[in-house]
């Protein structure tokens, strides 16, 4: 065989074994595929399966299936594009998604996606669609034409595959955390919006704070957009009344509410964490740099794209959809957090 030099960071193709074994990709294919048996002489054969071997070259399956004429565009529709998010959600997405498939992003032009947004994405003839944080009414109308996937939807649908996030879990340690550092007086801040799994995150907390002996003792407070400045303006007007109801910790729906609720206790004068406490929701990578920097619950963001990612690449190939997956979460400890005050 001949000499050749190839960058092996890439993966090995099958025009990459034509090469080394001097045949055609033709040839490679027919031997690769088990199809050889009578076509090609037993030393071509020979040659071909030596590169193989040397080239580490595997099938890509996914590229085989479009050949056959199958479609290539995966579609990736998401709320809120300026949510850190949904942008790691997009990253581990689009760093997993098989080569041969191209990924269309689809933002809506206010806070949130309606069906209209939906349909623009089942108008492209797609290989599949990944729907980030679908709100419940949308999903009772939308009929998806192509493999779909839900992300932290906190639902099923018939025909759709979900993957979500262990909410139960994220309630779980927040409550832990809390509870062990003396805090038995907690307030929310969420986002009022039609979203299973923000509901469902609010729900975990409250019902692991009562089963420690603590609880939210004041009503929630719900924003209409989920922006740092939403909620340091809602903050700044109920803070003052929290502290004087006995409130140390407060609890948001997402870290970009939290960020605001840091700067309303800055100018309230309420100092974090010695007179209140904030966690919030999704461990946004600007949590870690705030002052102080954030407790926060993460929530697997680009876990949650990859593995979008390998199941759409496995559909594609004729694979069962995947049965509901959940996620792992976990809380990150950080300064805006500690003992209660006396």
């Amino acid at each position: 065989m001949s000499g050749m030099t190839r960058d092996p960071s890439r993966r090995a193709t099958a025009r990459d074994v034509a090469q080394l074994a001097e045949v055609s990709v033709a040839t490679v294919s027919l031997i690769a595929n088990g199809k050889a048996a009578g076509r090609v002489t037993p030393e071509t054969e020979r040659r071909v399966r030596e590169a193989i071997r040397t080239l580490d070259y595997r099938i890509n399956t996914t590229a085989s299936a479009l050949a056959q004429g199958r479609r290539d565009t995966v579609a990736f529709v998401s709320p809120d594009p300026g949510n850190p998010f949904f942008s790691l959600v997009l990253d581990g997405l689009a760093s997993t998604l098989d080569p041969s498939l191209s990924l269309t992003i689809l933002w809506p032009r206010s806070d949130d996606y309606d069906l209209v947004t939906v349909q623009r994405a089942l108008a492209g003839d797609l290989a599949g669609l990944v729907l980030a944080s679908p709100g419940s009414e949308l999903l009772d109308t939308i009929s998806p034409t192509c493999p779909t996937i839900l992300l932290e939807s906190g639902e099923t649908r018939p025909g759709m595959s979900s993957m979500d996030l262990d909410v139960e879990a994220a309630g779980t340690g927040l409550a832990d955390h809390l509870v062990g550092l003396g805090h038995s007086r907690v307030a929310y801040l969420g986002v009022s919006r039609d979203k299973s799994t923000l509901h469902h995150r609010r729900d975990a907390l409250h019902r692991q704070l009562q089963a420690r002996g603590a609880a939210i003792t004041v009503p929630d407070e719900l924003v209409e957009r989920m922006t740092t400045a939403s909620a340091l303006e809602r903050a700044l007007a109920v803070l003052p009344s929290w502290i004087e109801r006995g409130v140390t910790a407060v609890v948001c729906g997402d870290d970009l509410l939290a960020y605001g609720v840091l700067e309303a206790s800055a100018r309230l004068g309420i100092s974090v964490p010695q007179q209140l406490s904030v966690a919030g929701f999704n461990n946004l990578p600007f949590s870690s740099m705030v002052s102080p920097s954030l407790t926060s619950v993460d929530l697997s963001a680009r876990e949650l794209g990859a593995s979008a990612a390998r199941a759409l690449t496995e559909m594609l190939v004729g694979a069962d959809a995947p049965a509901p997956t959940t996620l792992r979460t976990h809380i990150v400890a950080r300064e805006s957090t500690a003992r209660a005050r006396s």
